[in-house]
């Protein structure tokens, strides 16, 4: 039989009563509430008694009795005694559970008792000859601190203690030994690796924090450590960085973890402390099956969507009842037609010119590529001829691009025109009058036989390149099969050796566009200029500064910049994903350069042909949408390094739902950028007739809210209570009715990003269109440079699951205006710069300093935050 798990909670039966308490809050809940949370407790406690953790096992089994009173002494016991016996169980089961109890309680006070022998008697024991300092095993995980206490004094171990309490508490009362450190708690958030914690840390700090590396054990502490800590606490982030991201570091054996942590040692050797009197701050036990995990007890407490902005004005109702004012709708439409036909004639226009474009490219690639077999002996000239090759593949490509956005576009527009026609044809049929304007011009002949003829001249020069093509193809299999030839018969007049194998390369596809190397010379295009570190501008290449503003933002982010610049990031590539890495090496490409401090400005080719590879829409000279490329972009880097595998102490059966959902969406591996940019939504769905709630969870990469529709100014509060309050939605399929019900929707963050990226949906369609429009709307948003506090939207729950989120106040360093038409856009990054601590405007190529004041004078469009101001950085 298994040993008892190591006592915990306390040093007595007293000590456990404060955890099995009820608040006199429970008394007032459901009924039907209660015993589902009894049930719950009843099968933790089931857990606990197997795994043999009689504290934790005593703990649940008492509070599932202390509910099984409240239960019996609610209102509502009597009129369902029935319905709560059977959710209950049987009296055979509660007297199973008496039984138990009797004799955890037995077992615990015999173990109590032995933890409060006298120190003598229990140093006479441990003086005993044979009796030799505990040696851990590298299987072991865990030490209680009988076991530190002796490494610590024995001269055959070699041994760190790694503390991450906060610098005050640690200043105040610490273990009194040579070789301990403390990595102060406000260090570790998630994205830090090893080499980031070195870089800030105090001198003192640094040679005992680098003395890791030789040492046999490194034991790990906080305050109260459990044996498995909890998700995103300090020790946890702390133990992952030295698992996961600690470079070059091969440790000895498995990292130490101290049960109970410095509390308990200072409980059991007061003496080998610096302060034994020190007042330890008050903490809340995590219990996961707490009654709390109701959300929202009542409905009335959820603050709704429309009680967001205030009142609204209300929309003007159109009476369409009478057929007149239909008819006239009908009569306004010819405008509209007469647009599309315009719009689909000059569509077919720039498709020839496109077409013609890319057949005189590709006879100019094809004369260079001929000149460059005539130049093999001038270098000079053959790397001219290359870098003419590469700009006109790189046009080609851009054509390309164009032709199929063309062809789309022309789709939709006959779609529209089918509309119609199918509505004068409905017209027709029914002997209704269309109007004379309308009819000429689903008539117009002469238009009609103009555009026909565009689009066949349009394929006849698509015959022409294609037939080129096949020419092309044919000169090239005929020269390397006249090549073969030349080479067997000089072979043959040589004298006789070893025959080296030929190899058919005419089945070789050709391709017109330069293959990616992981080794090409990047072209940056620089202006070159010495200037301060991360103070270079970005060219435009032809309207790019949608991607532009993001690159600055993301340069600019501190964690990230770093993990690009010094290489980090290249062992954690992911070569079998459908990018293979290159967005990774990319960007990490651009933002070395624009950290180099010899660029006035640089132009990122390489990585948009890279990411127009990829997302065939970014590879054109049209304007795009910079958030969408940067949710696409987070996608990537995340997939480019996901090959940090999870490491799962615990079975996924006894985690919460919030950490199963984030799991499987990882898909069991980690990423830096999962670490920095990604969160998690908790939705909440509750009934409204019977109270039942379902929550799912979806993780995110930033959030986009909505902007005020009633004002040119609002909030960024506000934006956030209007994504974050309630709504109403009809028709929920109710598992515990059984039927379609109203219900309240309700959205929460179960886990912060250390990095949060805000979008404000400021695009929108134009209703009084006849064809969608996007329009952009102007309001200014007022947003705190610091100090922006999240608490109030995370979820009830995950208060105390995620002790990290303590730290939930975000300091603003960079913010992205992009604006403009989808024909042209101009931007505008301001970026906080952890180099000089000012702000920077950056435009399309230029940069120059900036006033706090004049950060917040803008019409943001994109916020980036960071959970660490920028000068702790």
């Amino acid at each position: 039989m298994t040993q008892p798990k190591l006592l915990h909670l306390g040093r007595s039966l007293d000590d456990l009563e404060k955890h099995y308490q009820f608040p006199k809050s429970v008394t007032n809940k459901k009924v039907m509430l209660l015993c589902s949370s009894a049930n719950t407790l009843k099968q933790r406690a089931d857990i606990c008694y197997l795994d043999r953790d009689e504290e934790l096992a005593f703990v649940y089994y008492m509070k599932y009795m202390n509910l099984i009173k409240i239960i019996k002494e609610n209102k509502e016991y009597r009129e369902k005694k029935s319905l709560i016996h059977s959710a209950l169980g049987t009296n055979s089961e509660l007297l199973s559970i008496y039984g138990k109890l009797e004799k955890l309680k037995g077992s615990l006070e015999r173990r109590y008792a032995e933890l409060r022998k006298p120190e003598k008697e229990i140093n006479g024991v441990r003086n005993m000859p044979g009796n030799a300092p505990p040696i851990t095993s590298h299987v072991k995980h865990s030490i209680d601190v009988k076991e530190l206490f002796d490494m610590i004094n024995s001269n055959q171990l070699s041994v760190l203690i790694v503390d991450c309490r906060p610098a005050k508490d640690f200043d105040n009362s610490h273990i009194r030994y040579q070789y301990i450190v403390n990595v102060p708690e406000h260090l570790l958030v998630a994205g830090m690796t090893a080499g980031k914690i070195h870089d800030q840390l105090e001198p003192p700090s640094k040679t005992m924090w680098t003395s890791r590396k030789v040492k046999e054990h490194i034991v790990l502490m906080d305050y109260n450590s459990q044996n498995v800590p909890a998700k995103d606490t300090p020790l946890w982030i702390l133990q992952d960085v030295l698992n996961n991201w600690d470079q070059d570091v091969a440790y000895k054996n498995a990292l130490l973890k101290v049960e109970g942590g410095y509390e308990a040692f200072q409980l059991s050797y007061p003496m080998c402390c610096t302060n034994p009197s020190y007042s330890p701050p008050v903490t809340i036990m995590n219990d996961y099956a707490r009654l709390e995990d109701i959300e929202y007890p009542n409905i009335s407490d959820i603050r709704m969507k429309d009680d967001s902005f205030g009142s609204q004005p209300s929309r003007p109702v159109v009476d369409r009842n009478s057929k007149a004012a239909a008819l006239h709708v009908y009569e306004a439409k010819s405008k509209p037609i007469t647009e599309i036909l315009d719009e689909q004639e000059k569509l077919i226009d720039k498709t020839l010119q496109n077409e013609i474009a890319m057949l005189t490219a590709e006879n100019e690639l094809e004369q260079i590529q001929d000149e460059e077999e005539k130049a093999m002996s001038d270098a000079e000239e053959k790397k001219m001829l290359q870098q003419q090759a590469t700009e006109l593949a790189y046009k080609l490509m851009q054509l390309e691009n164009s032709k199929k956005d063309y062809m789309t576009e022309n789709k939709n527009l006959r779609e529209q025109i089918h509309k119609y026609e199918e509505i004068e044809k409905g017209l027709t049929e029914r002997g209704e009058r269309i109007s004379a304007r309308e009819a000429a011009i689903l008539a117009d002949e002469a238009r009609i036989r103009r555009m026909k003829e565009k689009e066949e001249e349009q394929k006849r020069i698509e015959i022409k390149r294609d037939h080129q093509a096949k020419e092309r193809e044919s000169k090239l299999k005929i020269a390397k099969e006249h090549k073969r030839h030349l080479v067997e018969s000089k072979d043959d007049t040589e004298t006789p050796r070893s025959k080296i194998p030929q190899f058919d390369r005419t089945a070789k596809p050709t391709n017109a566009y330069p293959d990616y190397n992981h080794n090409v010379q990047r072209d940056f295009a620089p202006v070159h200029g010495v200037v301060g570190f991360g103070l270079t501008g970005l060219k435009n290449l032809g309207n790019t500064c949608y991607m532009n503003s993001i690159l600055q933002c993301l340069s600019n982010t501190f964690f990230l910049r770093d993990f690009f610049v010094d290489g980090s990031f290249k062992q954690y590539l992911n070569r079998n994903n459908k990018t293979q890495g290159k967005i990774a090496e990319e960007v990490a490409a651009v933002i070395k350069a624009l950290w180099t401090g010899q660029y006035k400005c640089i132009a990122s080719k390489n990585l948009r042909y890279v990411v127009g590879q990829y997302e065939r829409q970014f590879g054109g000279i049209e304007q795009q949408d910079s958030h969408e490329f940067l949710t696409i972009l987070m996608d990537w880097l995340h997939s480019d390094l996901q090959t940090v595998t999870m490491k799962l102490e615990t079975s996924l059966e006894n985690r919460p739902a919030s950490e199963k959902a984030w799991i499987e969406y990882l898909k069991g591996k980690e990423s830096y950028i999962a670490r920095l940019f990604y969160g998690q939504i908790k939705s909440t769905v509750k009934c409204v007739r019977c109270g039942k709630e379902s929550a799912t969870y979806e993780s995110f990469s930033n959030l986009s809210l909505e902007l005020r529709p009633d004002s040119n100014r609002c909030d960024l509060s506000e934006c956030l209570d209007m994504y974050f309050n309630g709504e109403h939605i009809r028709g929920w399929s109710c598992p515990q009715c059984r039927s379609n019900q109203d219900a309240i929707k309700k959205l929460d963050i179960s886990r912060l990003p250390s990095i949060l990226v805000i979008h404000f949906k400021r695009f929108y369609a134009d209703p009084d269109s006849m064809t969608t429009v996007y329009k952009k709307k102007q309001n200014y948003v007022k947003f705190p440079l610091s100090e922006l506090d999240m608490s109030t939207h995370i979820a009830p729950s995950e208060l105390n699951r995620n002790q990290r989120l303590r730290s939930h106040r975000y300091h603003l360093y960079g913010v992205s205006n992009h604006y403009g038409s989808m024909e042209s856009g101009h931007y505008t990054a301001f970026c906080r710069n952890s180099e000089f601590q000012k702000w920077y405007k950056f435009d399309d190529h230029t940069v120059s300093s900036l006033d706090t004041s004049d950060v917040c004078s803008s019409a943001a469009y994109i916020l980036f935050y960071s959970l660490k101001p920028t000068s702790d950085m």
